[in-house]
């Protein structure tokens, strides 16, 4: 679908880094590890390296004293990828980081595969998040200085979980939805005069040039490894595309639809993850890396799957609209009724259960008459409801299991029970939707803040709210059980004091039994 060498076969070869006005690309620390992101399957460890600078020579690292071949992620050498696959299930492992003389340059770790197939875990704990990007720059929106946004991050881990979910919204740096399309003139010269300052992406070149690559590089220097940096060394991450990590939001206008990613939006994001995203391991093998790009699963022994899909990739328009591809909608539903996990659990990019008026929700409802945003919910589409329709009857539809969405997107913390959507009766087995809390958000009350509304349960559904929402920073930690799954949600926000957070306790908790 899209050429370029299909954006440089995906992952494997986009070029990053380099030095702009004057400044390392980078936030501009002294480490020569910028960040470790591993991932892993019951199988295969992955870790993605970022350095300070490009090495002389591949750096080295090891699984339980054995070297793992290197690749070179990006063309200047600031990232670097290791898998290891062919290892047991469920064990604990030592991994060690040196240069090509065996100096070390980070001190070794330990990181476990996940529980083999046709195990049964007793307990699997699952850390979610979203929206944890943004330059603290701050213009025009505010964000979490990258102190504090480590603090969330630092209590979370406290909790010792065995795979943490990002979900979406990893960078903020919007192009033609910033800078030509919304806002009025003042707010779009203030955005341009920032990202000239900061990283400035220059569409009239190519989306791989030196340019544009330092520009990436600086981004995800500044909103992704300067706050993971190596605090998740020993935590399998999984990252989720959103709008925003396409850079742009989700809008329409005469001008068209900011989605589906055109080439260069798409490039772009795909250096990014080159660089700083961790390694997808659980992507299906469709032969076709874009589609199969948009959905990721995890499987623990026969306890929990966790099915994440990106809900932007896919948009279409017209008589068979949706936000999903089909191919990844009939994946997901596929899956629900195929999978032998006791516990299951829907992660997608857009929110089941609530609406804050946007134009790529789910829903039809609209800003209010007295929102101040602009309005192209007229642009919305029927056919990414009925989308909706038949994923939350999939869900509901589960013999054995408690319907679960987990979702991004939205900056707030809550849960609620759907147990009506349009004509579904889903009252014998509610849809749990849950806002698991946003890591990076710095406007206080956001969406109400910039979009003038507050987020509110969709008409078409009948709903009952089990934790009040809050538009709060904050995580879930998430407990699967082969009986039930415990959610406790954590919430701060400024001017509460940053101290505060390294004692956070559970705002809400809240026990989902499996369906009788």
């Amino acid at each position: 679908m899209f050429d370029r060498r299909h954006i440089l076969k995906g992952t494997a070869a986009l070029g990053l880094g380099g030095i702009l006005n004057g400044g390392v690309a980078w936030s501009g620390t002294s480490k020569t590890v910028r960040a470790i992101l591993p991932s892993a399957t019951h199988d295969t460890l992955a870790v993605k390296v970022l350095l300070d600078t490009p090495p002389s020579a591949p750096p080295v690292l090891r699984i339980d004293g054995r070297a793992v071949a290197a690749e070179k992620a990006d063309i200047d050498g600031y990232a670097w990828a290791f898998v290891q696959s062919g290892l047991p299930g469920g064990r604990r492992y030592e991994l060690s980081l040196s240069d090509e003389s065996g100096r070390l340059l980070r001190e070794p770790w330990p990181l476990k595969t996940l529980p083999p197939p046709d195990s049964a875990p007793d307990h699997f704990r699952v850390l979610f998040f979203t929206c944890a990007g943004g330059d603290e720059a701050g213009r025009p929106y505010g964000y979490l200085p990258i102190s504090v946004r480590r603090a969330l991050f630092d209590r979370a881990l406290s909790f010792a979980p065995d795979l943490a979910v990002a979900n979406g919204d990893h960078v903020y740096w919007d192009l033609d939805t910033a800078l030509k399309y919304r806002r009025d003139p003042a707010r779009r010269a203030a955005t341009e005069a920032q990202y000239r300052q900061i990283a400035w992406i220059d569409q009239d070149l190519a989306f791989d040039s030196e340019t544009n690559r330092r520009s990436i590089n600086t981004i995800a220097g500044r909103q992704i490894a300067s706050i993971y940096e190596d605090r998740f060394a020993s935590v399998p991450l999984v990252f989720i595309t959103d709008d925003h990590d396409y850079y742009e939001n989700d809008n329409a206008g005469p001008w068209g639809y900011s989605l589906p990613p055109r080439p260069f939006i798409f490039g772009l994001q795909q250096q990014t993850a080159a660089l700083a995203y961790p390694i997808a391991l659980g992507r299906p093998d469709w032969g076709n890396p874009y589609e199969a790009g948009t959905v990721e699963t995890v499987r623990v022994g026969n306890l929990l799957e966790i099915a994440l899909f990106d809900c932007r990739r896919g948009w279409s328009t017209g008589a068979d609209a949706g936000v999903l591809f089909p191919k990844a909608e009939a994946f997901l539903i596929e899956r629900l009724r195929a999978s032998t996990a006791k516990q299951y659990i829907h992660a997608p990019s857009n929110p089941f259960g609530w609406t804050a008026g946007k134009l790529g929700e789910w829903y039809a409802d609209g800003p209010s008459e007295t929102s101040a945003f602009d309005n192209d919910k007229g642009y919305w589409q029927q056919g990414w409801f009925e989308q909706h329709q038949r994923l939350a009857a999939a869900l509901s539809a589960q013999k054995e299991r408690a319907a679960i969405s987990i979702s991004g997107d939205m900056h707030a913390s809550a849960i609620s029970r759907i147990t009506r959507s349009g004509d579904l009766d889903l009252s014998a087995n509610p849809v749990h939707t849950i806002l698991p809390g946003t890591i990076g958000t710095g406007t206080p009350g956001f969406p109400s803040s910039v979009r003038g509304v507050f987020p509110w349960h969709p008409a078409v559904l009948d709903s009952e709210d089990l934790a009040k929402i809050e538009e709060r920073n904050g995580f879930s930690i998430v407990d699967a059980y082969p009986d039930r799954v415990e959610v406790r949600q954590f919430r701060w926000r400024p001017p509460e004091p940053v101290a505060a957070i390294a004692a956070l306790q559970p705002y809400a908790s809240y026990t989902i039994g499996r369906s009788s």
